[in-house]
């Protein structure tokens, strides 16, 4: 993947860094808040900042992007972020278009619609504890078995009791997922908005995606990415 993508709430896809940072300059579309997003869910930012430090990133990122040397806030934004966040995973994490064509485990799925018709089991928490449960009437014929954790949007008043939507998380495995698979993942760490995608997930977890039920992109948490 050549573009730039992030999950944005108005337009997260750009060919180069230049477009994206002019995007997020104009207004107050957040470049503060997105730039940290950028180097994260971008595998060419995340592999550099692995290989050669936070300085030599900065100097990518202004090379690419010169507007960014006059943005002070934009970049200690950026700055605090990596004094938070201290280290990124050795795997991968992506952002994609909903309607990308990912490759996970070697099969190519047609965007995260794909990944849905292939599910096999789905699973939630309960009162009761988390079960799961076989998802009927999918196509099954992948080579790659996928699981559905979800937790449903919070109900803070009588109109939520009509949103539907889900956070949801899936993960994907070489032989048929079963029972204990889901209760194995279901119990990696979550982040904000029920999201196992971030940077402590186990290894023997992977691979992960992320989708949070709204908006027009998906994170994907995988051993190696092609960027």
């Amino acid at each position: 993947m050549s573009k730039i993508c992030f999950p944005h709430y108005e337009c997260g896809e750009f060919e180069t860094l230049r477009q994206a940072v002019r995007f997020l300059m104009d207004g107050s579309r957040g470049l503060s808040l997105y730039l940290p997003k950028i180097v994260q869910y971008n595998v060419r930012y995340r592999i550099h900042l692995r290989e050669h430090g936070f300085e030599s990133l900065l100097k990518r990122l202004a090379d690419e992007a010169p507007a960014l040397a006059g943005e002070n806030e934009a970049m200690e934004s950026l700055r605090d972020w990596w004094l938070r966040e201290k280290r990124l995973a050795s795997y991968d994490i992506q952002c994609y278009n909903i309607k990308d064509k990912i490759t996970v485990l070697g099969h190519e799925f047609d965007g995260l619609s794909d990944v849905v018709k292939h599910t096999a089991m789905c699973g939630r928490e309960f009162y009761t504890g988390f079960e799961s449960w076989t998802q009927t009437g999918n196509d099954r014929s992948a080579e790659v078995s996928v699981g559905k954790i979800y937790l449903n949007y919070p109900v803070f008043d009588s109109f939520d009791l009509r949103d539907d939507r889900t956070y949801q998380n899936y993960l994907f495995r070489r032989f048929p997922i079963t029972s204990a698979d889901m209760e194995d993942v279901f119990k990696t760490p979550r982040m904000a908005n029920f999201c196992m995608v971030h940077e402590r997930i186990p290894k023997d977890k992977l691979p992960l995606l992320y989708y949070r039920g709204d908006g027009g992109y998906m994170l994907l948490a995988a051993e190696h990415i092609v960027g």
